[in-house]
């Protein structure tokens, strides 16, 4: 390596990864900033992430290139950011790239910026010289360098307007009037995500295809809420879709970021914690509404990979990358290690003396011809070819003990508090399916806190062997809060529950004072957004934690703050409500009210056992109360009573009929 920049004394995975390009990058901050102001140069912004394969495609093509980064090196300031650990950034040049390219982007973004940060190009992977419909980085770049020399107040001007735009495209409220929410907003988000919905292959949209997990389980919510029937129809459609289709791993569980074609096919095959951590939750939900074993299964089996491949301490690493070595050619390729040649696989069944190989593999999707590069296949269930499940379970081991040989795909350590605790709520939501998974949960609350809660202080993430050093964002006490109350009522500590309003107070103190909240405090403090991106807003979940605390707790004023946060994205959740999944369901939690039943503890178990028997009503949370008598209240009041658990039930059912809620036995 002779190359060595400012990235090397960076902790990040990513960043480390990058500190060896002949690109002089620097990390986000003020010393790249002066910098540019002092040389008068342009500033080169790049992020992405370090398991993102066209983040490793345009290093390789570009950012290793020595003319290229000379160039660079000459007329920019080129900053690195990783977007896991600096999410607030990537999220405000997102909406950069969104406004100026009207469409969404992705990674790695690409923003070309003045000496003062005003932003005048926005692009995600750009090869070097034209390709695939896309100008070339070299063109791009000689012809920004050469109007920077002509005319450099046209740069200004369009980094201004382009400053001025974000300030109308900011769709987070500030400074927009708020709107009424319709009171049939379950019905409007129903009718919407429809509109876009793939009959055919299940999913939103054509390709490539996301989980959208969050729509998912909103969709499911809406039916435990409602009774619609289209509301569930679609969201096991597409978990169905997913959990046969090759975004699933078949061999050893967990899920891929994305597919790349319309029929779940071929992903690119990073895993992502927040993508199985939404997903564990969307599957355990759709499982207490059906008991449809295929969903346990996958739930299982996900839970499974993620606690070998992907567990430090109690706590779980970011994400794997879509890469992996040919240990034949010595070479990166991706899906490698996912993936399979049909002669290979073939051989090795027949070696195992699998019955009806050449059956299994068509079952599977191996094919003679591959299905993804090189002559490979990603395995899939194709629908119509019916095998013995033993035999499928025996071909499963032997396709996964190959594997055994070959190296696996590099896993980014980093122990990120958010997607910690989305790991923790979805792990908690899954026990209803594998109840294992409950005590995992726990376990993981505990060593987040161990780890990224020291000295009463939240951190960001934390990196093995290493103290954590970025205070905590928004998203982090979002998620975390998520974690403990679900860790509260499922064991009745209370410490997690002291934690939590102990969160929800900092929080509302350092992002939500005025009432308009915001992604980070700092040098740059981006307003948060009720509409989710990769995955759900922190800012929608922060309402439905503030709702959940205002009943466990008594605390009045968490209400009023949630509703604060629901009228600065009330433009949002009535204009754009599939934009913002979680938005519309802290909107239905507040609309419908949250009812708490108080009892002893050694009572609670048969209580939730009973009630979610006798309706599937998705705002009832469980509060520990030393006292003969159970108690069922609304915010406001307390309106049913009693000592045995059967009948408080059933005058908690009564009472939600009374308010028009549409209350189905069983569910």
């Amino acid at each position: 390596m002779t190359h060595t920049n400012a990235l090397i004394h960076e902790d990040s995975p990513y960043l480390q990864q990058h500190a060896h390009n002949p690109v002089a990058w620097m990390p986000w901050g003020e010393a790249a900033f002066g910098k540019a102001r002092r040389e008068h140069k342009l500033i080169f912004l790049s992020i992405g992430y370090s398991t993102c394969h066209w983040c490793h495609v345009m290093e390789h093509e570009s950012f290793e290139n020595p003319k290229l980064a000379a160039y660079i090196n000459e007329h920019f300031v080129p900053i690195k950011v990783d977007r896991e650990e600096m999410p607030q950034i990537d999220r405000y040049y997102q909406n950069v790239y969104q406004l100026m390219n009207r469409r969404g982007g992705g990674w790695p973004l690409t923003i070309l910026m003045t000496a003062d940060r005003k932003p005048f190009f926005a692009g995600t992977y750009l090869p070097p010289e034209p390709r695939y419909g896309s100008a070339g980085l070299w063109d791009i770049l000689r012809q920004i360098v050469e109007i920077a020399k002509s005319d450099p107040a046209r740069l200004d001007e369009v980094g201004s307007s382009v400053l001025e735009g974000m300030k109308q495209f900011d769709r987070s409220g500030a400074g927009q009037r708020s709107v009424a929410i319709d009171t049939r907003m379950a019905e409007t988000f129903v009718r919407e995500v429809a509109r876009r919905f793939d009959k055919r292959n299940g999913g939103i949209g054509k390709q490539p295809k996301f989980p959208h997990a969050s729509t998912i389980s909103v969709l499911l919510q809406i039916h435990r809420l409602t009774g619609d029937k289209q509301a569930l129809s679609m969201a096991t459609a597409m978990l169905d879709h997913m959990a046969r289709g090759g975004i699933y791993d078949q061999i050893e569980g967990g899920f891929y970021r994305y597919s790349t074609d319309a029929e779940w096919i071929i992903p690119h095959f990073e895993k992502m914690l927040y993508t199985n951590a939404e997903l564990l939750e969307a599957y355990g939900i759709a499982w207490r509404l059906t008991g449809n074993p295929l969903y346990k299964k996958v739930i299982e089996e996900t839970a499974k990979i993620l606690n070998e491949k992907y567990r430090y301490k109690g706590l779980y690493y970011s994400a794997s990358d879509a890469d992996s070595v040919d240990p034949l050619s010595g070479k990166k390729e991706e899906g490698y290690y996912f993936t399979y040649t049909y002669k290979e696989a073939l051989e090795a069944l027949k070696k195992a003396k699998v019955h009806h190989a050449e059956k299994l593999l068509d079952h599977l999707g191996i094919v003679w011809e591959g299905n993804f590069e090189h002559g490979r296949s990603n395995p899939h269930i194709c629908p119509g070819v019916n095998v013995d499940p033993q035999e499928l379970a025996r071909a499963i081991t032997v396709l996964r003990h190959l594997r055994t040989e070959r190296p696996y795909p590099f896993v980014d350590h980093k122990l990120l508090s958010a997607w910690n605790g989305l790991m923790i709520h979805g792990l908690y939501v899954a026990a209803a399916a594998d109840p294992a998974l409950d005590e995992i949960a726990r376990e993981t609350m505990d060593a987040l806190l161990e780890h990224l809660y020291i000295d009463g202080h939240l951190y960001h993430q934390v990196l093995p062997g290493k103290k954590p050093k970025v205070p905590a964002l928004m998203e982090d006490y979002s998620f975390v809060i998520l974690a403990l109350l679900d860790a509260y009522e499922a064991t009745m500590r209370e410490e997690y529950l002291g934690l939590a309003h102990k969160l929800a107070d900092e929080a509302i103190g350092r992002f939500g004072a005025g009432g308009h909240w915001l992604e980070s405090d700092g040098d740059f403090a981006a307003p948060a957004s009720i509409e989710g991106n990769a995955y759900r807003s922190p800012l929608a979940v922060m309402a439905e934690n503030l709702l959940r605390l205002e009943i466990l707790t008594d605390t009045p004023r968490y209400g009023a703050a949630a509703q604060a946060i629901l009228k600065q994205g009330s433009a949002t959740i009535a204009g754009y409500p599939t934009a913002a999944p979680y938005g519309v369901l802290a909107a239905l939690e507040d609309r419908y009210g949250y009812i708490v039943i108080k009892a002893r503890t050694e009572q609670l178990r048969e209580l939730k056992r009973q009630t979610a028997a006798a309706t599937p009503y998705p705002f009832i949370v469980y509060r520990e109360y030393d006292d003969a008598m159970i108690l069922a209240c609304r915010k406001d009041r307390c309106f049913a009573y009693d000592k045995d658990p059967k009948k408080l039930v059933e005058k908690v059912v009564e009472s939600l009929k009374q308010d028009g809620v549409k209350v189905r036995s069983g569910m």
